[in-house]
């Protein structure tokens, strides 16, 4: 579901990827959305911690919670290097559904399937994108390769988990149905982060 999610948006890459913008306060606009997404990453991790039974899970939420924090501090410092400021973002309603849903994830395998999995798969995807294509200034690329370098590694994780965890019928799917969630309510989020961020409405 995952590979083929990020195929769909080949064609036409979506602003999150930095690749179809113009100027410099489009490309704000989308670091300080993905800003957000850092620090709501955080707390999220964070927050499962205490209800996170496995040992292994539990030392790896934490240890991403303080990997998202310093990828926030340096997209925070890109943002006010550049004269703007790094919190004044209001996240788009779209955003927040996700977020928020993802939150609502009670199971193990659930939210390593609905975030880690999904989420941070296609947010790696886009990202190497934007770190190939030619558009995408070197400001901006800049902080992405440190962010690609620490997260390098990672992308075996969740499988492993998934692998060892969801071992009956019950667990797979709802482990499918978490991916399944966290990609509609993506795109959502994508759809509108590109009309936003390009001035073609207020969300």
């Amino acid at each position: 579901m995952v590979n083929a999610f990020c195929r769909t948006l080949d064609d036409s890459p979506p602003a999150y990827s930095y690749i179809p913008l113009h100027t410099d306060e489009e490309r704000i606009r989308v670091m300080k959305s993905r800003l957000f997404n850092e620090l709501r990453a955080a707390d999220l991790f964070g927050t499962w911690l205490k209800t996170t039974p496995e040992f292994e899970v539990k030392a790896i939420m934490a240890e991403s919670a303080h990997e998202e924090m310093e990828h926030a501090q340096l997209l925070s410092k890109r943002i006010h290097d550049l004269g703007s400021d790094p919190f004044d973002y209001k996240p788009l309603p779209a955003q927040v559904a996700m977020f928020n849903a993802v939150e609502g994830l009670s199971d193990t395998c659930q939210r390593v399937a609905g975030f880690s999995l999904a989420g941070e798969a296609v947010a790696t995807y886009l990202t190497q994108k934007s770190l190939q294509a030619e558009s995408v200034p070197e400001w901006i690329k800049q902080p992405y390769r440190k962010i690609t370098e620490d997260e390098e590694g990672h992308g075996s994780m969740p499988q492993a988990i998934l692998k060892r965890y969801a071992t009956s019928e019950e667990r797979q799917e709802s482990a499918r149905r978490a991916v399944a969630m966290r990609l509609v309510l993506f795109r959502e989020y994508l759809t509108s982060l590109d009309r936003w961020a390009m001035g073609k409405d207020r969300w």
